[in-house]
């Protein structure tokens, strides 16, 4: 079959579906035009994301074929979110949300289509495909192990990770770990390992790798597999190609022929996600690759600081400097490294207005959660905010639907984006409806996607989407015995159609997931969050990972240094004579420290308007920071 062909007059139709944004430029125009196998480099902030949907809607009016469809896969459930509200946006384009296409993430397309479809023919459960839930549960096992325990003990820095990111790997379904290191097969400590691994999965809990283990397990045994799926989806997007792992880039081969048209959609100085393994294979992006240098997201100033961390490609550029204020450097002494976040918030509130602080979040975040090096501080998350709480996000059955519904911090407080507060909610939803059982939702796992499984379903999801509203907008849901009550009625009269005719509300009320615990009310410390409050003004600071904020656009962004131990150094004080000058990464440089730098690039690029690092003043050479103040850098130095 031939795909769709998009010529340059199509592309006027987009000036109607998406008339916020701009295709004029060369750059992406080529890029929506090309129909053949392709690679796109794309800079942060250039609306890959976005030219990737526009794509879509493009073809979405020309595809013809009723059985046969567009797969679009990304790494990102934000990214997805994105493709899918575009898309979404008109009837043509929603088609694409449909069968016979699928818009998702890469571990959504292998759990549907390869793993779980064999998983359940062999009458194994799923419970759970979790990295950190599985790494909790795998560690807690170690105590009965005593040979193992014994073994980690004396190996601390390598065993434990190694428990932790237990997984099968490769069609034979041979243990392997992602970290760390364990005794070789034959081992008492390495059959006690591979115990802990098969109980887990009597258990149906898993790790994303694993589902790439029994997809490549189930193409070895039905190896004709590859040409249905090609058959199937003639023509495949992937959207952050560079957080592909060599064994994913692997399996996509073995899944789709050369019949298949293939386009690449990343930026290669943003692959922070995936190990360091086989890296070297990684074929992205391949020669004759498509360029766009161009950001939207950011000004002048702050692509003059991304570009001093980018190692490969065509130099980010701006079109202008938008409402951006001059970069940031925070400098703070050792013992004040915990003030560091607070005195960012109220650097904000002096210098955003309130049209540029409601354009976005504003995020501290950092390259390290944790760490034990004997260096000053500066060296992780917790340096900086002692009370974050590492794995805070990690989802599983016992979670308390009460928590997810109360107020957050930010609420009537400061500039709040509710996206995070509706993904809260349809997980609370999906939580009540999957602990009563309900069919429609069997095997749905991430929450975003409720509204489309519960209609692939055949079930109408219009009782859901009330109750999402009323109670993303609603406010003290579990303010006390008598609100909480109330609550659950509301969840319950509105629910009652998808439920099992033989529970009551008290039946459903007593569920677990409904228990009331200790504090009704979460902290901003409990959710990772500092509120600062300025002159009748406050904003609520995100403090998490650089890793959790890709693809993300902030108001403003903090980068706090960290010490990065593979690389024996902190990545701001090795980087800070690149930004103060202008110069390219050294030659010279380990793949640890390069890798540094890629989170650093992912960092710095994530603010419209106010780029901030913060790091310790004893790491910052004067010659440094002076080039700095040069260049139109605003330098601040911390009192105490």
């Amino acid at each position: 079959m031939t795909t769709p062909v998009i010529s340059p007059s199509n592309l006027d139709q987009l000036a109607e579906a998406l008339p916020d944004l701009d295709f004029s430029d060369p750059e992406r125009r080529a890029v929506l035009c090309v129909m053949d196998s392709i690679d796109v480099q794309a800079a942060p902030g250039s609306g890959k994301t976005t030219l990737l949907a526009a794509k879509l809607l493009l073809l979405a009016q020309k595809w013809a074929h009723p059985r046969r469809g567009i797969c679009v896969l990304s790494h990102t459930n934000v990214a997805r979110d994105e493709i899918a509200k575009r898309l979404s946006g008109t009837a043509t384009g929603s088609r694409l949300l449909r069968y016979p296409h699928f818009v998702g993430t890469i571990h959504g397309f292998v759990n549907q289509f390869l793993a779980l479809p064999l998983l359940r023919s062999e009458g194994k459960s799923v419970d759970v495909i979790d990295n950190d839930i599985f790494s909790a549960r795998a560690l807690s096992l170690v105590k009965h192990k005593y040979t193992l325990k014994e073994w980690l003990k004396r190996n601390p820095y390598q065993g434990p990770d190694a428990i932790a990111t237990l997984r099968y790997e490769g069609p034979d379904l041979t243990l392997g770990w992602e970290k760390g290191s364990l005794p070789g097969a034959g081992t008492d400590s390495h059959t006690q390992a591979k115990e802990i691994k098969d109980r887990l999965t009597e258990r149906g809990i898993f790790r994303h790798d694993d589902m790439f283990a029994f997809a490549a397990y189930l193409l070895q045994r039905f190896p004709d597999l590859r040409k249905r799926l090609s058959w199937r989806f003639p023509l495949l997007l992937i959207d952050e190609m560079q957080d592909t792992s060599w064994a994913q880039e692997y399996l996509l081969a073995q899944l789709f022929d050369e019949s298949v048209v293939m386009q690449r959609f990343g930026d290669r100085n943003q692959r922070i996600l995936n190990s360091e393994k086989d890296v070297e294979k990684l074929s992205f992006p391949r020669s004759g690759h498509l360029n766009v240098t161009t950001t939207k997201r950011f000004g002048k100033s702050i692509a003059a600081a991304v570009r001093t961390v980018q190692e490969h490609g065509e130099p980010v550029t701006a079109e202008s400097d938008h409402g951006a204020l001059a970069p940031m450097l925070l400098l703070y002494k050792s013992n004040a490294a915990q003030g560091v976040i607070e005195e960012f918030g109220r650097l904000v509130l002096r210098t955003l207005p309130n049209d540029a602080l409601f354009s976005g979040p504003v995020k501290a975040i950092c390259a390290r959660k944790q760490g034990t090096a004997n260096q000053p501080p500066g060296r992780h998350i917790g340096d900086y905010w002692p009370a974050y709480i590492i794995g805070g996000g990690a989802t599983t059955d016992d979670e308390s639907i009460i928590r997810l519904l109360a107020d957050h911090p930010e609420m009537g407080v400061s500039p709040m984006l509710l996206h995070g507060r509706v993904l809260d909610v349809k997980r609370a939803i999906l939580l009540a409806l999957r602990a009563a059982r309900c069919q429609a939702v069997e095997g749905v796992r991430d929450a975003s996607t409720l509204l489309w499984k519960l209609e692939a379903a055949g079930v109408s999801s219009s009782a859901v989407r009330v109750l999402c509203r009323e109670l993303t907008l609603g406010r003290g849901h579990t303010a006390d015995l008598a609100a909480w009550t109330a609550t659950v009625d509301l969840i319950y009269g509105r629910l009652r159609t998808l439920l099992p005719t033989s529970i009551s509300r008290d039946d459903f009320g007593a569920f677990p997931i409904f228990k009331m615990p200790e504090s009704l009310t979460p902290t901003a410390q409990d959710m990772n969050m500092c509120l600062v409050s300025q002159d009748g003004r406050s904003v609520c600071i995100h403090i998490g990972t650089i890793a959790s904020v890709k693809g993300e656009t902030h108001a403003a962004t903090l980068v706090l240094e960290a010490y990065g131990g593979k690389g024996k150094c902190f990545d701001l004080g090795m980087a800070l004579p690149n930004i103060s000058r202008s110069t390219p990464i050294g030659s010279k440089a380990s793949g640890s420290q390069r890798n540094l730098y890629r989170n650093l690039y992912v960092a710095m690029s994530r603010p419209r308007h106010l780029l901030c690092l913060a790091m310790n003043q004893d790491r910052a050479q004067d010659g440094d920071v002076e080039s700095l103040v040069a260049k139109g850098w605003n330098v601040q130095r911390m009192s105490g």
